[in-house]
C-alpha cells in the first residue's frame, strides 16, 4: 500500500478544480474510451508519474469486485480478520482520518460497501453500474484521503478476494493495452 500512498501524493499534487473532472472520467469511467480521452486531455497539463499514479489506481479501483459479491470467508472470520465491529446488519470499520467503512451482507454475500464520512454517504458501487467503476462523488475522498482507498482495499482483502490489480509503468503501456478496445469503441460512436 506505500505505492498506492505515493501515488496518491502525485495524484493530489495536480489534482485542483480545473483538473478534478477529468480525474474523476478518468478513474470512474467504465469506458475505455471515455477514460482515454480524460488521459489525452489531462497530459497536456500533468506530469507523466502522476498520469501514471492516476491509471494504477484505475486498475486498483476496477478490481474491486461490484456490489453483490461473495466473500471466500464466513461473517465472523472477515470480523476477525477485517477488524470489523458489528451493528446490527452492518460491519463497520473506521480510518484513522474519520472515514467508516461499513459492509452490509447475508452471510458470506456482500450486499453493498458504504463510505461515511461527517454527513455524507457514499455506496462504493453505484446503481446501475453502468457508466461508473465506482460513485464519483468518492473520488475527491479517495484522492485527498492517505487512508481511505488502502482501508477499502485492506477490507476487500480481508473478506478473503483476491486483489491483484495491474499496475503499469508508463502511459503507453496502458495506452496499448487498451488500444483495441479504444478503437473499437470510437468506431462506434461513429
Amino acid at each position: 500500500m506505500l505505492t498506492a500512498a505515493k501515488g496518491l501524493c502525485r495524484i493530489r499534487a495536480h489534482y485542483d478544480e480545473d483538473s478534478r473532472y477529468l480525474f474523476q472520467v478518468l478513474l470512474t469511467a467504465t469506458s475505455v474510451v471515455e477514460a482515454n480521452i480524460a488521459l489525452d486531455l489531462l497530459s497536456k497539463t500533468v506530469p507523466d508519474k502522476a498520469l501514471v499514479a492516476a491509471i494504477n489506481l484505475r486498475e486498483a479501483i476496477q478490481s474491486i469486485p461490484s456490489t453483490p459479491f461473495r466473500m471466500a470467508v464466513d461473517e465472523q472470520t472477515f470480523m476477525r480478520i477485517g477488524g470489523m465491529v458489528k451493528d446490527l446488519a452492518a460491519l463497520s470499520c473506521t480510518t484513522p482520518d474519520g472515514y467508516s467503512i461499513v459492509v452490509t451482507t447475508a452471510g458470506n454475500l456482500v450486499l453493498d460497501l458504504i463510505v461515511k464520512h461527517d454527513d455524507e454517504k457514499h455506496f462504493w458501487t453505484p446503481i446501475p453500474r453502468t457508466d461508473d467503476l465506482v460513485d464519483p462523488g468518492l473520488v475527491q475522498h479517495l484522492v485527498e484521503s492517505d487512508h481511505l482507498f488502502s482501508g477499502v482495499v485492506d477490507v476487500i482483502k480481508s473478506m478473503g478476494v483476491v486483489f491483484n490489480p495491474t499496475l503499469y509503468l508508463s502511459v503507453d503501456d496502458w495506452h496499448l493495452e487498451y488500444a483495441r478496445e479504444t478503437i473499437e469503441g470510437l468506431e462506434g460512436l461513429f
